[in-house]
């Protein structure tokens, strides 16, 4: 597309990695839905069927975002009804979030879900690509956190 007469610019790295991080979050978004999921929530959710009755701090932690944003996600899935928050017995500063059984439920779907998303971002790439794209985005990853 060219606006105002120019042409676009040529997509530098930056651009691409944006371009498939959004591509992946609408197409999970839109699986996730029927389950009354938003994205993002899923990561929340794997966190916590590995080590249910983490503490929000854990969480922010687990997850590398702001408390916030874990806060709020933690509140729309005790709405949802797939967790409750409980104070935590050694810390009664700290608070806890274990799942429902109906956040125990969910495992089976959000799995199907988001191996789904990974078969359609890896269609066409070989086991090798794959396993390289990984590494790739890891080391990524690392030089990013390592500001």
């Amino acid at each position: 597309m060219v606006r105002w007469g120019m042409p676009p610019l040529p997509d530098d790295l930056t651009a691409v990695l944006s371009r498939a991080a959004r591509a992946q979050r609408g197409l999970s978004a839109g699986l996730l839905a029927p389950l009354g999921l938003h994205p993002g929530q899923d990561e929340l959710l794997r966190l916590l069927w590995r080590q249910d009755g983490l503490v929000q701090s854990r969480i922010v932690e687990a997850l590398g975002v702001e408390a916030p944003t874990v806060t709020k996600m933690v509140h729309r899935l005790e709405v949802a009804g797939f967790v409750q928050r409980r104070v935590a017995p050694s810390d009664r500063r700290a608070t806890q979030v274990w799942l429902t059984p109906a956040g125990r439920q969910l495992r089976t779907s959000v799995q199907r879900l988001r191996r789904r998303v990974e078969q359609r971002m890896t269609e066409g790439l070989t086991d090798r690509q794959v396993a390289s794209l990984r590494a790739l985005l890891e080391q990524v990853v690392v030089n990013l956190d390592d500001q």
